[in-house]
């Protein structure tokens, strides 16, 4: 699973699905709300109250003070959940820029490791920030290596159940494929919501229809698939407001319904006892031009999702904002 992360067409199309509603995460941002109210400050300042102060300042020639500057909007703090071999990583650090901050956490030590290696610029820390704020006492077993963050990413072990981070720390979490991965989801969506800041946004996405479950489920680990309601109740029970909620890849549910009931039965079924994450996952073989129309047609995707949602596909795709004032 790991070798295909980097070109296959589904993670590649989804990099562009999540690169459109990182976008539209960014609109709604308290950040953006500080700094045009700072603004309008500054061009009250600029202008004299009223004609008299006009034809005062005129005539004594007094120079005028600088009107104040706006204040630099804060840089961006994003959480990436499961952030698995650190595919991702790039994207979401072209979003937060060179000011702004990732951290991707995983549970697994392995996944961490390819991470590592495959960006060479980005270190490895798996200890527990000093303000962590976590209630599990099993959270205190994922210190490790002492390596201190590089540049603008750092990469940290730990518990989505039980996120070793202070309250209010981050702008943007991203979960990715991996609400479905945990086996108390609700327990996960409320420790988003408590590390997030008052008004930040949660960017989701998971598998769609239970009615497609199969043997790749089980082989990936899934403890469910999703419905469109079922989600959105989900996300307003955590204590979210939801400001888009879709359906993605919306040309694979006929092709994913003959997929798992035709061809995935007669493959090789998952070992009783296999240890690593995707063993006896299969994906379907594509030919490189194949591959290539799929991920142009994933992105044409993305930029229709961001203005209107999708109806049907294989995968849902959320932005839902933390209600201000939910603690």
């Amino acid at each position: 699973m790991h070798a295909l992360e980097t070109d296959y067409w589904w993670f590649a199309g989804r990099r562009a699905l999540i690169s459109s509603l990182l976008r539209v995460a960014s609109k709604p941002a308290s950040r953006g709300a500080g700094l045009s109210a700072a603004s309008e400050i500054a061009d009250d300042a600029s202008e004299p109250s009223s004609p008299h102060s006009l034809a005062s300042t005129s005539s004594s020639h007094t120079p005028r003070p600088p009107a104040p500057r706006p204040p630099a909007p804060r840089p961006l703090e994003l959480l990436d959940i499961g952030c698995g071999t650190g595919a991702n990583l790039p994207l979401l650090r072209g979003h937060v820029g060179q000011s702004g901050h990732v951290i991707g956490l995983d549970f697994s030590p392995l996944a961490l490791r390819f991470a590592a290696d495959h960006l060479d610029d980005i270190s490895h820390d798996s200890r527990l920030p000093q303000d962590a704020s976590c209630s599990n006492a099993h959270c205190s077993d994922t210190a490790g290596s002492t390596a201190q963050p590089s540049r603008n990413v750092a990469l940290l072990r730990g518990d989505a159940l039980c996120l070793p981070f202070a309250d209010a720390t981050f702008d943007l979490v991203t979960m990715l494929d991996v609400l479905e991965h945990l086996r108390d989801d609700r327990g996960a969506l409320r420790e988003v919501s408590r590390v997030l800041r008052p008004g930040g946004a949660l960017v989701l996405s998971v598998p769609a229809y239970q009615k497609l479950w199969s043997a790749h489920d089980e082989a990936l680990h899934h403890f469910r698939r999703y419905e469109w309601h079922g989600l959105r109740r989900l996300l307003r029970a955590g204590g979210f407001e939801v400001s888009l909620l879709s359906f993605a890849m919306s040309l694979m549910p006929p092709v994913a319904w003959l997929w798992r009931r035709l061809i995935l039965p007669f493959q090789p079924r998952r070992p009783r006892h296999a240890q690593r994450h995707s063993e006896g996952a299969v994906l379907p073989d594509v030919s490189p031009a194949l591959n290539r129309a799929l991920i142009a047609y994933l992105k044409v995707e993305g930029k229709i999702i961001a203005r209107r949602p999708l109806r049907f596909g294989t995968s849902l795709v959320a932005v839902a904002t933390k209600v201000k004032g939910q603690k």
